[in-house]
């Protein structure tokens, strides 16, 4: 059975009942994750979206997963090229991840105006400044309802160490806490 089920949990599995997209969709709003711009394409026709459906696969190799809306202009784009960047956003990109997550109505190439970006092996733009970001030529790719599941080996990275990383939770971005290092 693929269906969703919510349970309460004073019942138990017995009250169990199944779920729509949009409980889903709310339930989802709780959990925190890191938010990225995937990228793929050369000017004058790069495109790249804000993710949080993102994450390391494997070490050996090294191998990274991004998850893409069918509709977006980046998804046709990364399966055409078979490559792209996960960048990892720091907590100073909120501006970037509003410009990719197209809330000021801007598509294509044109969300590359702001910030610095450059090409590693691939071809895709990778974010200068980010927190770390990932050069990919995918390997795999699985459709999965309005999604696709790119797998992506890696071909390069950069990275910096000493900044916060971006977050998204209960619709919006925010800059995690940080903790104390442990022994400190």
């Amino acid at each position: 059975m693929n269906e969703l089920m919510s349970v309460d949990p004073t019942k138990g599995l017995e009250g169990a009942r199944l779920i729509d997209g949009a409980s889903f969709k709310m339930a989802l709003r709780n959990v925190s994750g890191s938010v990225s711009i995937v990228t793929s394409g050369r000017a004058p026709e790069r495109h790249g979206l804000t993710v949080t459906a993102a994450s390391s696969l494997s070490v050996d190799p090294s191998t990274v997963l991004v998850c893409v809306n069918k509709s977006a202009g980046a998804h046709d784009t990364i399966v055409r090229t078979g490559c792209f960047g996960w960048n990892l956003l720091t907590a100073s990109h909120v501006d970037l991840a509003q410009k990719f997550a197209g809330l000021d109505g801007s598509k294509g190439d044109i969300r590359f105006s702001e910030g610095s970006w450059a090409e590693l092996v691939s071809g895709s733009p990778i974010l200068i400044g980010s927190l770390c970001s990932f050069d990919c030529q995918v390997i795999g790719m699985h459709p999965v309802g309005t999604h696709t599941v790119f797998f992506g080996a890696v071909l390069g990275e950069v990275h910096q160490d000493h900044y916060e990383g971006l977050i998204y939770r209960h619709g919006r971005f925010a800059i995690p806490q940080v903790l104390p290092e442990a022994g400190r």
